[in-house]
């Protein structure tokens, strides 16, 4: 049997950080209204963990919640800002942002795009082949 694959992750300023073995499961875009205002971007890629098998490591401990919806609270760090998490009631997993991965080359987005008609009319998926986008 291979060995597990560790996700390790985090906020801007390290004070929240993230780690587990759990199989990932639902790698995907979303484009609704509050992933758009939540992380001021276009979409947010998504990758779905086993919320018992996610160990919030760092100094921080968990996210801070803020609950967006009747039935989501979003995770964000409570000093840098930056969106980690949602969690949904009810639901065994947690929602973690792609874009916190240390490596988040290691999960690639499926085909699924929730909300994509909702998504800004230039905003489309392409490959970039050039710049050194900063940051």
């Amino acid at each position: 049997m291979a060995p597990a694959r560790v996700y390790e992750g985090g906020c801007l300023c390290g004070y929240i950080r993230y780690r587990t073995e759990g199989q990932p499961v639902f790698p995907h875009l979303c484009s609704c209204r509050m992933c758009r205002r939540w992380s001021g971007a276009p979409t947010v890629a998504w990758v779905e963990f086993p919320m018992d098998e996610i160990d919030w490591c760092g100094p921080g401990g968990e996210p801070q919640l803020f609950r967006s919806s009747a039935r989501t609270q979003r995770g964000s760090c409570p000093l840098c800002g930056s969106g980690l998490c949602a969690v949904d009631d009810g639901y065994a997993n947690v929602s973690i942002t792609i874009g916190s991965l240390d490596r988040p080359n290691l999960i690639v987005p499926d085909a699924r795009h929730s909300h994509a008609r909702t998504r800004p009319k230039w905003w489309e998926a392409r490959v970039m082949h050039s710049g050194n986008g900063g940051g």
